[in-house]
């Protein structure tokens, strides 16, 4: 026996050898997992208890659907949501003792809810409920009738209903938005949500890691990501489990703003926003942000923390950059500082996510910081030789500081941007004047590029002109613009131009500024921040020839520049756009634009956009379009979206006197008044069985694709009778469906359903349905 386990404990020695000798060879990979020591510091100080944790008393055991804070179109998410498995009826009791002061009634949004204040001070809340408690239920009876309406919005007990913990005080439901579930809010002696994931025991446990899915970084300043002005995207890659790597090598020469796109998985499988996330830059931590407490009723902080066009309720994209006013960020480090700091070289930027079951992810993330190369030619000769073998293109460099390990391509194209010849420039550093000779050049060839690459990743490009007789003959500069914060770029996509022969004078009311050409690894582009809030501003190129100018060409922008504490007003023909003076926290531009898309909608106005579209207004902004029009009832304003290519009713005030169409904003976008013509579609879902006894509800189903069902207009006979009494066969907008419970009038035989129901917009619809049943 002895000598039986002396040698499995060989064996195991062995294999544990090998495995050493094999982590050895791949010892360059990164295999740290777990937070470093500074990390584990703050995340472990943070994660103090708030109070001590109540026990769940439930029924609901289904596991979370969503998570606390979670973005939503106009506020964040202040609890959890636990799913139902579809269904409703489940018993709600209460997590602690205390009294039911306060009771909700709503017909969207959170539909019926419960507030339990508990001994202790805090308050838990439940909505979406199906059903309260008996005696509750009798209290809310009461008041519908007292005020004559079903929904009585909120209404506070005046003798509350004291509840111990585990008594059943409703039923789980889908009143208000959404499908089944119970959503559960948690609120402390000061009213701030709590995340309840601290608080609440739950049945379950997530043991999945958040996915990093990618970052998007927007160019700020003169830094472009990887010789590119505007946004780049980078996808992570896995390497492990809670490992992600970027899969392209990462080039800035300063300062930038970072996103990233993460989710978790919940215990049912659904993705939601995770608990912790740090961010360091070689060791150092500059940026924490823990989903741990929030003033429920402030949502201004929502577009700190999201990106607001790329987010929604199941894709989130987190702002990793501190801003001004930004208040639930902890380390309040600017990004810009450490960049600026940072020598020149690889550096390392470590992501951290961590949900609310205490899973981590990490994602490295190496980058380089380069500086664009100095490079300047003094002469450029064209010769001509007897044949295109003889000819040449001799360049005098006059200065030359690239980096020594990247590689310059030099490339000639013809006049239609082909390429027609290449070569390299072996040198790296020159100080002082040094000819360069090209043999054997096409007759063809228009112009010559210089393409600095690091990396195997082009991030500097300079071109010269060989010829330029066109240049007297340009009546347009085509361009593409890019804004980031109060920043306003210029690309220039007339390949025929080069940065030696195109200048920029912007204008703006009665300043003006020169602005140089600067080159990055696609493009020549401007770069400046706007002078003063004059809205058009006039880009005057002068086209250089040899040092003259020989020709001028002015194009406009529109701009809208908002300051912190200013209100502002533009107009722009029939729309106009109101910014409260807290609109933005720090300096930020719009650009205003007319757009032409396609509707199925009668379109009435212009289509206007404001952009960027991921930046959000932080207090009250409103869009208006001022137009007297017939039949206003049908007209609204509606929103593009660029990702699904739809226009989509928003919320809209009309004003009679003034004829004017009125919306508030939380962020912009593409905006126009449409007029909707189209009335709801009623369709019937007919009944499994053909038996009256098996019978237990029937199903209506009503949509509308413009403004929106009216559900108050309504109507519905069974075989000639009205079937809908006051606080009956309430519409379900989520499912588009209406259930019909009252099978009073309903036969063996033939049975008639006639359905009549009108949208917002006055659109008439009616359907008649015939069946049979035994």
């Amino acid at each position: 026996m002895t000598i039986k386990y002396s040698f499995y404990i060989h064996i195991l020695l062995l294999i544990f050898c090998l495995a050493a000798a094999v982590n050895a060879q791949y010892d360059d990979k990164p295999r740290e997992k777990k937070p470093g020591k500074q990390v584990e510091q703050q995340r472990q100080q943070l994660k103090s208890s708030l109070g001590e944790k109540y026990r769940w008393p439930l029924n609901i055991n289904n596991g979370y659907s969503s998570s606390f804070q979670e973005f939503r179109s106009n506020h964040f998410h202040g609890g959890f949501d636990l799913r139902t498995h579809q269904k409703t009826g489940y018993p709600v009791y209460a997590i602690a003792d205390g009294r039911i002061y306060k009771i909700r009634m709503v017909k969207r949004g959170s539909g019926r809810g419960l507030y339990l204040k508990h001994d202790d001070g805090y308050t838990s809340i439940y909505f979406h409920l199906d059903r309260f408690e008996k005696k509750i239920e009798n209290v809310l009876k009461r008041v519908q009738h007292i005020k004559g309406k079903k929904y009585i919005e909120n209404y506070f007990l005046k003798k509350p209903l004291y509840y111990k913990r585990g008594q059943i005080i409703g039923y789980s439901g889908e009143t208000g938005a959404g499908l089944p579930h119970l959503h559960v809010e948690i609120r402390d002696k000061d009213y701030f949500a709590l995340n309840p994931f601290k608080l609440v025991e739950l049945p379950g446990k997530d043991k999945r890691n958040p996915v990093l899915k990618g970052l998007l970084f927007r160019t700020r300043g003169d830094s472009p990501i990887n010789g590119k002005i505007g946004e780049s995207y980078f996808k992570f890659q896995k390497k492990g489990n809670g490992f992600y790597a970027l899969n392209k090598t990462l080039l800035v020469t300063g300062n930038f703003d970072l996103v990233l796109n993460v989710y978790d998985w919940s215990d049912t499988g659904k993705k939601v926003a995770p608990y912790f996330i740090f961010v360091l830059i070689d060791g150092r931590l500059y940026f924490r942000l823990h989903f741990e407490r929030f003033q429920r009723d402030d949502n201004n902080q929502l577009g700190f923390v999201y990106d607001m066009f790329h987010s929604n309720a199941s894709t989130f994209y987190f702002n990793l950059f501190s801003q001004e006013g930004f208040l639930l960020e902890q380390e309040n480090t600017p990004l810009e500082q450490i960049i600026k700091n940072l020598d020149y070289g690889k550096h390392e930027l470590k992501i951290m996510v961590e949900d609310n079951y205490n899973n981590i992810s990490t994602g490295v993330v190496p980058f380089y910081k380069i500086q664009n190369p100095k490079f300047e030619i003094s002469n450029i000769e064209v010769i001509d030789g007897k044949n295109e073998n003889e000819n040449k293109v001799l360049l005098d460099i006059k200065k030359l500081n690239a980096h020594p390990s990247g590689d310059i391509k030099i490339n000639i194209f013809d006049d239609s941007d082909s390429l027609i010849s290449t070569a390299a420039l072996n040198h790296h550093r020159i100080t002082g004047k040094k000819p360069i000779r090209l043999n054997g050049v096409p007759a063809d060839a228009f112009y010559i590029d210089f393409d600095f690459h690091f990396q195997d990743i082009l991030y500097f490009k300079k071109k010269y002109l060989l010829k330029k007789d066109h240049l007297t003959n340009i009546t347009a500069v085509p361009f593409d613009s890019f804004i980031n914060r109060d920043e306003v770029f210029i690309k220039v996509k007339d390949t025929t131009l080069s940065s030696q022969n195109i200048k920029l004078n912007v204008i703006q009311g009665k300043e003006s500024k020169l602005v140089d050409a600067q080159c990055s690894g696609s493009f020549v582009y401007f770069r400046f921040k706007p002078m003063n809030r004059e809205n058009r501003v006039l880009l005057h190129f002068s086209i250089l020839k040899d040092n003259e100018k020989v020709v001028e060409i002015q194009e406009k922008l529109n701009l809208i520049y908002l300051e912190e504490g200013v209100e502002q007003g533009f107009k722009y023909h029939e729309f106009e756009a109101e910014f409260d003076a807290r609109s933005v926290y720090e300096p930020k531009v719009l650009k205003v634009e007319e757009k032409d898309y396609r509707s199925e909608f009668p379109i009435l106005s212009r289509q206007v956009s404001l952009s960027p579209y991921h930046f959000p207004f932080l207090d009250t902004v409103f869009y208006i379009f001022k137009k007297k029009l017939p039949n206003p009832r049908q007209v609204g304003i509606f929103k593009y979206n660029p990702k699904t290519g739809k226009w989509r009713s928003r919320y809209t005030t009309y004003d009679a006197v003034t004829t004017t169409y009125k919306r508030r904003l939380i962020s912009s976008g593409i905006f126009a008044l449409l007029r909707d013509i189209f009335p709801p579609r009623i369709w019937f879902i007919m009944p499994r069985t053909r038996y009256k006894k098996n019978f237990k509800w029937l199903i209506v189903k009503i949509a509308d694709k413009g403004k929106g069902v009216d559900d108050e207009t309504i109507k519905i006979w069974l075989n000639g009778q009205g079937i809908c009494p006051k606080y009956e066969c309430e519409y379900d907008p989520d499912r588009n469906s209406l259930k019909i419970e009252d099978l009073r009038r309903l036969r063996v035989g033939r049975n008639l359903i006639k359905v009549q129901v009108k949208d917002y917009a006055g659109n008439n619809a009616s359907r008649i349905f015939r069946f049979n049943l035994r």
